[in-house]
Parts: C-alpha cells; structure tokens; sequence
C-alpha cells in the first residue's frame, strides 16, 4: 500500500477544522468573532464557509443571521432614505442658484445688447464685428 502524501492529511485536517467550526457555529450558536478568536481564522472568512455551508445543504438562516439581516434591512433604508433627501434638498437648492444666475446673465446679455444698439444709433457707428471680417494687420 502507498502511503498518503502529507498534503493530502493537512487537507482533511483542513476540512475537519472547517467543518467542526461550521458545525459549532449552528448548533452551539456561537458568534464568529468567538470563533476567529478561538481558531485563528478571520471572521469574515467563516461568515463566508457557514454561508457557503447553508447554501449548499439549503439550510435556513439561523436566528442571529435573520436578526442581523433585518435588522441592517430596517437600518439602511432609513438612513439611505434621510441622506438621498438630504442630497435632493441641496441639489433643488443649487438648481435654485443657478436658475437665478442663469436669469441674471440673460437679463445682463439684454441690457448690452441694447446698450450697443442705442450706441449705434446715436453715435452713427458699427460697434458689432461684421461677419466674416478679417483682423486688420498693423
């Protein structure tokens, strides 16, 4: 008989550790953070294989995952909702600024633009370049 190699045994060490910890989080509802602590695995990384777990063996959420997701689900839109009118009020503000400004130009634009033509009437002169004139050179 061949023996196993050793990085076959370090990978079913691996996966019983894994599986140990999957099934301690299920049945003894301990908190990932517990278990990174007590394994030296990050906690994000066992969220990922107990999430991995369920879906694979379609297996319900367990209590503390259905209150953290409702939870986050209450929290979030209600943020989300004050921060997007927060955001709505200052851009209908801004567009209120620029629609005054944009007012203010165009009544500007009218008041020169009839300046010029009392100017040209009164002195008898072209003020307003005719087109396709050239530059004259000096």
């Amino acid at each position: 008989m061949s023996r196993p190699e050793i990085g076959c045994l370090q990978n079913n060490h691996f996966m019983d550790l894994k599986t140990q910890i999957i099934q301690e989080y299920l049945t003894q509802g301990c908190g990932f953070r517990k278990l990174a602590a007590k394994y030296g695995i990050s906690r994000t990384t066992i969220c990922k294989w107990v999430l991995i777990h369920q879906g694979i063996h379609n297996l319900p959420a367990t209590q503390k995952q259905q209150i953290y997701s409702t939870s986050s689900m209450n929290s979030s839109p209600q943020k989300s909702t004050a921060t997007n009118q927060q955001t709505e009020q200052a851009f209908l503000q801004k567009i209120a600024v620029l629609e005054k400004q944009l007012a203010h130009q165009e009544l500007r634009a009218e008041v020169l633009d009839t300046l010029i033509n009392v100017a040209e009437k009164q002195l008898n002169i072209s003020i307003r370049k005719k087109p396709g004139t050239q530059q004259s050179k000096k």
